[in-house]
């Protein structure tokens, strides 16, 4: 059977414009266009209004330090999985461990940890995230991309937004990686020998793949996967619709706001260094020159001084609007200002996790995303791995997520209530290496036991050449 190869390579940026007529409505370019706003805002293009001539405005970029500071609580280490066996049978527990060690190591030899904390900060912006996993038959393994969510449209069961029944992603490539990116594919009809960009379209059900190139129907043959090579990270969808939101909503006028009251203030203090010269009771101002040590000739009743804009403590009152700007940005983004590692005051330690607690929350909500997001992904990749890989799983498809402390945590607190639960029969030494961090427990434990085998061997060859001794 064929496997497809050339559907993860994405040229293009999600113009929607490149999509072949009829293949999305209103909603989608609707979608599309809120993708490239926040994206724009988040680059720093961040002022509604067009700038007067010689106008200087400031642009104070807090709403991507923000989406960025969220994404490092969510990931501040790299995440493992562990494989849960199905059965108490040896063999069955031997390909859970077998699973759970390549996924590990797909993850870290894949860069997947720096790959998640990226996507992880674009799904904040653009309130939705996809995965594509396919086969790659060079490499003998599976392949991740990100896929811009600009260039997918969707359709889902009629009772059950969740339930996807087909994906379409269109991107543009050069005539000349057709041949290389679809091989199979007859370039008669499709090629114009321009070599310019055309817009491919690949439609995946669960039963067919079908490629649409410049137009025309290219290739239509059965999915060799069984299932749509395609997993959607969703922040904060509303239960009856599938698409996410973006968390710069409640961010962008605020983040504007301070944008400009920051900028007026700069004005004010650039102003302030070159100060205003006010003649009064003159009708004209020439031969007065300013300059350092100018002296002025004034006519009979008339007054020259210095504007001074600071004075009055005007600018205090903008400083004072900034400070309550700032405590709604905080409020807003459920990111406290302990989270960039400033309290401000001397706080004990629980004191400091009741400050910090909404981030704490906020971040255990997108953990729930990235639980079922992880899942999906991990069992594509196992069903990948023992379909065409020629690994023995036996079926196991199951996985769950082991993630770092949202918080940093004593270690030595951490190991001995893990040496509690050890000792009191609630845990087992193997969820207890896992839930420490190691990667690989199964082979932790077994060192474990090799070296108690050794010192107990040690111990007994003692033992024999004290009592030699003795004799």
């Amino acid at each position: 059977m064929q496997v497809p190869v050339g559907s993860s390579r994405v040229l293009d940026n999600g113009d929607w414009r490149m999509w072949p007529a009829g293949m999305i409505g209103p909603d989608d370019r609707m979608r599309f266009a809120r993708y490239a706003r926040f994206l724009e805002f988040a680059n720093g293009q961040q002022w509604t209004e067009r700038a007067r001539r010689g106008e200087q405005r400031l642009v104070f970029n807090y709403a991507r330090s923000l989406v960025r500071k969220t994404a490092s609580y969510v990931f501040p280490e790299p995440v493992t999985f562990n494989v849960p066996a199905q059965s108490e049978d040896a063999d069955d527990q031997a390909a859970a461990r077998a699973a759970e060690r390549w996924l590990n190591g797909f993850s870290a030899s894949g860069g997947l940890a720096r790959f998640d904390l990226s996507l992880a900060t674009e799904i904040a912006i653009l309130g939705d995230g996809i995965n594509k996993i396919t086969w790659d038959p060079e490499k003998g393994q599976p392949r991740v991309v990100a896929v811009d969510p600009a260039t997918v449209s969707i359709a889902h069961a009629p009772d059950n937004p969740r339930r996807l029944t087909r994906v379409t992603q269109v991107y543009g490539v050069y005539e000349h990686d057709v041949p290389v990116l679809f091989p199979h594919v007859p370039a008669d009809g499709v090629l114009t020998g321009r070599d310019q960009m055309i817009p491919v379209a690949e439609t995946w059900t669960s039963a067919e793949w079908e490629v649409v190139i410049s137009g025309q129907a290219a290739t239509r043959v059965a999915n060799p996967y069984g299932w749509i090579p395609y997993v959607f990270a969703v922040n904060n969808a509303r239960p009856h619709d599938f698409w996410g939101c973006s968390d710069l909503v409640d961010l962008e006028e605020v983040c504007r706001e301070i944008n400009r009251r920051l900028t007026i203030v700069s004005r004010v203090l650039e102003l302030s260094g070159a100060p205003i010269a006010v003649l009064e009771n003159v009708d004209g101002s020439e031969g007065i020159n300013v300059g350092p040590g100018a002296k002025w000739e004034l006519p009979e009743g008339a007054r020259a001084y210095l504007l001074d804009l600071l004075q009055g403590g005007g600018t205090q009152l903008h400083i004072q609007y900034i400070e309550l700007l700032f405590r709604v940005l905080h409020d807003l983004s459920e990111t406290p200002r302990t989270a960039f590692g400033d309290a401000g005051r001397d706080l004990s330690g629980a004191a400091l996790e009741v400050e910090i607690q909404p981030l704490v929350q906020k971040v255990g909500r997108q953990r729930r995303m990235w639980d079922a997001f992880f899942a999906q992904r991990n069992a594509m990749l196992l069903d990948l791995m023992e379909r065409f890989g020629g690994a023995d799983f036996r079926n196991h498809r199951r996985t769950t997520t082991i993630w770092p402390p949202v918080l940093p945590s004593d270690r030595e607190t951490a190991v001995q209530n893990t040496v509690a639960l050890v000792e009191s029969g609630i845990q087992s030494r193997y969820s207890a290496i896992s839930a420490l961090g190691e990667a690989d427990p199964e082979a932790e434990l077994a060192r474990i036991l090799q070296d108690r085998e050794a010192m107990t061997t040690a111990d007994q060859q003692d033992a024999v050449s004290t009592k030699e001794q003795e004799r």
